[in-house]
């Protein structure tokens, strides 16, 4: 009976370690996983800021800029769409006067802006006028030559300039491949230029820069352009719109030097005007950038990365103002264009300020323009 006993015992302890290898079709029972929430998952820069601004100074955010009203007006709208609660108060001044002002709420430690322009005076950057923005720089891809002081700054327009011509009067072969083709006796009195040279002075490279930008000339190199361009006595204009206007007309077969956004416009409306395949093609310096300090530092921050992105507010900039951008992606005429054309694009560095109106009387005096 011991015996049995045993071995029955023995046998119910098999059976034991069996149902504990899986003989038993019952299933382990299994903790359940945790369902992730809002709070498990990591905020976008994006996300966070936009939160941050809602808390802030009821959502409404100041943005001091050149733009007209009516090209801010459209950008804003389709923004406020985009971040339901956000307002955004648009003042349109001068660069100068952004400059001057902000320089003065500096001082008196009251900022009214978010987001403005600190042109090229490099005050606004040396004095924390303007916070660090490389986080959101890094976040959209921006270009490094594009970026300024250390990230408190970029390119608002990357406003490339350009050759631009009359495509009823200049065909086939005529249609300028390089510089020197501008020099060709058959323009002569049949150039325009816009007076303020600004896409040559942007073209000149700086001992300052240390060699860091490419595409740029040396200025012996542009003075020595410009002395022979002045033999082809050019026509001199005020703005712009008046040099592409002049070109469209017919008036004037080319302009050596127009801001890229004039010649976008001027084809969007139609104009028989194209942008020639001349390069490098200098950047003119148009900043923008958060205010440290402003009533609502995350709103700025917010409003400057969507006015930045190619997923935000370069598509309504390009389509209230072509050549706004030179990436392909924003669909942007003139950036397509330059794109086939395989313009090279010149940046340049903040240290511009310290030689501009220097350059510009240098350059204006070659081609026998007025400094005064």
């Amino acid at each position: 009976m011991r015996k049995f006993t045993l071995v029955l015992s023995t046998m119910l302890a098999l059976l034991v370690v069996a149902a504990a290898c899986g003989s038993d079709p019952t299933a382990t029972p299994v903790p359940p996983t945790a369902t992730p929430t809002a709070a498990m998952v990591e905020k976008t820069l994006e996300e966070k800021l936009y939160d941050e601004a809602l808390a802030t100074n009821n959502g409404e955010i100041s943005w001091v800029f050149p733009t007209r009203a009516a090209q801010a007006e459209q950008v804003i709208a389709v923004f406020e769409a985009d971040y339901p609660g956000l307002t955004v108060i648009h003042t349109q001044k001068s660069t100068s006067e952004v400059t001057e002002g902000l320089l003065l709420e500096h001082q008196a430690g009251k900022i009214t802006a978010d987001v403005a322009d600190p042109g090229r005076d490099r005050r606004l950057l040396d004095r924390g006028v303007f916070s660090d923005s490389s986080d959101i720089f890094a976040d959209l891809g921006i270009a490094e030559g594009a970026i300024y002081a250390d990230g408190l700054a970029t390119l608002y327009v990357p406003l490339a300039h350009g050759v631009m011509y009359n495509t009823d009067r200049v065909k086939g072969d005529d249609i300028p491949q390089t510089y020197e083709d501008l020099l060709d006796p058959m323009w002569k009195d049949d150039l325009v230029l816009e007076d303020r040279l600004k896409g040559f002075i942007y073209l000149t490279d700086l001992e300052e820069y240390g060699g860091r930008y490419e595409n740029l000339w040396p200025e012996d190199q542009v003075a020595d352009f410009l002395s022979k361009l002045a033999a082809q006595d050019p026509k001199i204009l005020h703005g712009n719109t008046a040099v592409s206007n002049d070109v469209a007309s017919g008036e004037s077969a080319i302009s050596p030097d127009v801001n890229v956004a004039s010649i976008g416009t001027a084809i969007s409306q139609g104009h028989p005007v194209e942008l020639a395949p001349v390069t490098p093609n200098a950047i003119e310096q148009w900043l923008v950038g958060a205010v440290a300090g402003g009533p609502n530092p995350p709103g700025g921050r917010l409003f400057l990365r969507w006015l930045l992105s190619v997923d935000g507010g370069i598509p309504v900039r390009v389509e209230v103002q072509p050549g706004t951008s030179l990436d392909v992606d924003s669909g942007d005429p003139i950036a397509i264009r330059a794109d086939n054309l395989g313009l090279k694009i010149g940046y340049t560095g903040i240290e511009m300020a310290d030689h501009f109106t220097r350059l510009q009387i240098k350059y204006r005096e070659i081609l026998g323009i007025p400094t005064s």
